[in-house]
């Protein structure tokens, strides 16, 4: 931060003793980092590739051109106009853009971009492709000072990003959309709004431009080349980083313009070489290589300073016996496969139920279709006394269904803190998130680890945290996928001990498992699927002496 203060102080004092070229370098420079800084938000948090960030900029310069010419406003309100106006349409292009993934989001805003620039150039009422000229109104230092102003929001936002529980959310979304839903995350609605803000920037960063120029055409402010050398700045300095988008940009325009005044004819080359090589040595940009001498080291997002003792959730009061879940004639097919037929089963407050059955049997399907990832085709599920088929995963979560999953889906750039604390910020204890957060953690053994990067964890490791993060939704039903798979005699132990803890805080489990010797005698009914029926339920003693059952699952008769 002392360095963020420090750089942005001497920007500031720059035009006390610039030059004219020196001056619009400056601005150029300020004007790429507003432009990286929120690339970096929609790309880099949040993971969706973007080739068209330059649709936003083109139209905040137009805007900002239009409201000048025909109306009495001041520069400075048309330019903030720009930026609601970009806002408002990423509101709008933000419901049908953020359906696509990947290389087909690219793609959509490239040729988004594309779509704005033909308009402009058949828009006869903004100059058609001849473009538009604006009275010079403007001196460079009130477009430096007020490009200056953008890039330090625009890194005020992304520092927000790499310290509040909402950057948090962006992050999830990025590593594990899915997974994140089942923590309570509400995915779209983190999308839309990062879209938002990450068009609302270069808009006004395109009519300050604009201004600067006093003449925009559609071939200038819809140039892809924008876009390209914004991916690279970034990607140079550090994706997914607080500095990396300013040191790129910096970095790289100074060194371009070395090359354009001393090696005019290898500019190019030199510039695409120094880039290629960064990349490859460094795929992390050059705050990796920061970080590994101790510098510009993110913080544990809402992280404390020392994990503390942590506290658990007091017990459930006023508990009833109506079940907590109640599947009824619950049936899922895919096509012509029905993995599902008619399953109904009822979980009471404090109740334990193990579903086993062979691969295949329909066991994950029913975990899927109960916390939302999957539609049924037919029959009702009722939580809490209420239908829930329709409820979004996330809801689901948020009001008190917590899962597993059959291979543990955590997010991968994140820690063991942050994992947990993504699932306390969207549960019932977010109020006491701290120390909620850290009885998660040491319920499972993970105590020493709670800053520990999630890569570096073992697999049974990975499962704890699993476990750590269904807790710290401070459910009152948890779904547990598996979760003794690939676990030690040791481990299995430990995970039994927080089981026998749910029961006395009143939370409901099921739990399907392959290892049935640790579960059975934690478990108050076994219920046994296969292809998709319930072909018996019961006490574990009855249950597994079963013939149906033996027949079923362990291939035999007695």
């Amino acid at each position: 931060m002392v360095g963020g203060i420090l750089f942005f102080g001497f920007l500031a004092e720059l035009p006390l003793w610039r030059s004219a070229y020196t001056l619009q370098l400056a601005t150029d420079i300020l004007t790429f980092t507003v432009l990286a800084y929120s690339w970096n938000l929609i790309s880099g948090f949040t993971g969706y590739l973007s080739f068209g960030q330059v649709s936003f900029y083109g139209l905040g310069a137009y805007t900002t051109a239009l409201i000048v010419l025909h109306t009495p406003a001041p520069w400075y309100a048309a330019v903030l106009a720009a930026g609601l106006a970009s806002g408002l349409a990423a509101c709008v292009l933000g419901t049908l853009m953020l359906r696509l993934h990947g290389i087909l989001f690219a793609l959509g805003m490239a040729g988004l971009a594309r779509i704005f620039a033909v308009a402009a150039s058949d828009w006869e009422f903004a100059g058609d492709s001849v473009g538009i000229t604006l009275p010079a109104q403007l001196t460079p230092v009130a477009v430096y000072l007020a490009m200056l102003a953008l890039a330090l929001v625009a890194f005020a936002l992304n520092l927000w990003f790499t310290r509040s529980g909402f950057g948090l959310d962006a992050i999830s979304v990025r590593d594990d959309e899915e997974a994140a839903s089942s923590l309570g995350v509400p995915g779209m609605r983190v999308k839309a709004t990062v879209f938002v803000l990450s068009a609302v920037l270069p808009a006004i960063a395109g009519g300050l431009v604009a201004w600067n120029r006093s003449y925009i055409d559609p071939s200038s402010a819809f140039y892809p080349t924008i876009d390209l050398q914004t991916v690279v700045f970034v990607l140079f300095g550090g994706i997914a980083t607080l500095w990396g988008p300013l040191i790129g940009t910096c970095v790289l325009m100074l060194l371009g313009e070395q090359f354009l005044v001393h090696f005019p004819e290898l500019e190019l080359a030199l510039f695409g070489g120094l880039v290629i090589i960064i990349v490859l040595v460094l795929p992390g940009g050059l705050v990796a290589l920061a970080n590994r001498f101790g510098w510009l080291l993110p913080p544990v997002i809402l992280g404390p300073r020392d994990l503390p003792a942590g506290k658990p959730p007091p017990p459930r009061e006023g508990m009833s016996d109506r079940p907590v879940l109640d599947v009824d004639q619950l049936s899922v097919r895919f096509g012509g496969v029905c993995a599902l037929d008619r399953v109904s089963v009822q979980v009471a407050p404090g109740e334990t139920i193990s579903v086993i059955g062979a691969n295949g049997a329909g066991k994950t399907t029913l975990f899927h279709a109960i916390s939302g990832l999957i539609a049924p085709s037919t029959g009702d599920i009722r939580y809490r006394g209420r239908s829930i088929v329709g409820v979004p995963p996330f809801r689901r979560a948020q009001g008190g269904i917590a899962r597993t999953f059959q291979i543990p889906r955590l997010m991968e750039t994140m820690t063991v803190w942050e994992n947990v604390v993504l699932a306390t910020r969207h549960g019932n204890q977010s109020k006491r998130m701290i120390e909620h957060t850290a009885w998660a953690i040491r319920s499972v053994g993970l105590g020493e680890l709670w800053r520990s990067p999630v890569n570096t964890l073992t697999p049974g490791l990975r499962r704890r945290l699993e476990v750590a993060r269904a807790l710290a939704l401070d459910p009152d039903l948890i779904l547990l996928d598996e979760v003794m798979a690939g676990m030690t005699r040791h481990e299995q132990e430990d995970i039994r001990q927080v089981l026998h803890g749910l029961r006395e805080l009143g939370v409901a489990v099921i739990a399907v498992e392959h290892v049935i010797a640790a579960v059975a005698d934690l478990s108050d009914r076994i219920m046994v699927l296969d292809f998709g029926r319930v072909i018996a339920t019961g006490p574990p003693e009855a249950v597994l002496k079963d013939a149906a059952v033996l027949r079923a699952y362990l291939g035999e008769a007695q």
